[in-house]
């Protein structure tokens, strides 16, 4: 067995981690939403975490955007922006539409992790020694 492309390689640890956020988030939300308030503090710090290393994964997806293909290269922008509309309705305290955005980013989220994990880098041609 041989390792994926290096770009490859980043390009799913960026998602993987990116998803760990959001079901962390979401779970520190079930935690809250449950009945115990201390989860709040952790849900709220992890908005910024999860904000930062969403814009992180969209800078990496638009700096090997060529490896990354445009459906994960949107699929990442459109994350980053979820992520960042949902800090701005958690610091306004919107929660219903919150709760149910948090629904879809994790589709989305998961989404992201699914395509690059199937995303193969295309095909370059060999511009090496012609082998005649």
């Amino acid at each position: 067995m041989t390792l994926p492309h290096p770009h490859l390689i980043a390009l799913r640890l960026a998602a993987t981690v990116l998803l760990s956020c959001v079901i962390g988030q979401a779970g520190w939300a079930a935690a809250w939403l449950g009945g115990d308030p201390r989860y709040a503090a952790f849900h709220q710090v992890g908005a910024w975490v999860t904000l930062a290393v969403a814009i992180a994964s969209a800078v990496l997806y638009v700096v090997l955007r060529r490896s990354a293909g445009a459906v994960n290269l949107g699929l990442a922008l459109g994350v980053a922006a979820v992520v960042a509309l949902q800090v701005a309705l958690g610091e306004l305290g919107v929660r219903g539409p919150h709760i149910f955005l948090g629904v879809l980013l994790a589709m989305l989220a998961t989404a992201l992790t699914s395509w690059t994990y199937r995303h193969q880098l295309p095909d370059v041609p060999d511009r090496g020694v012609d082998a005649r």
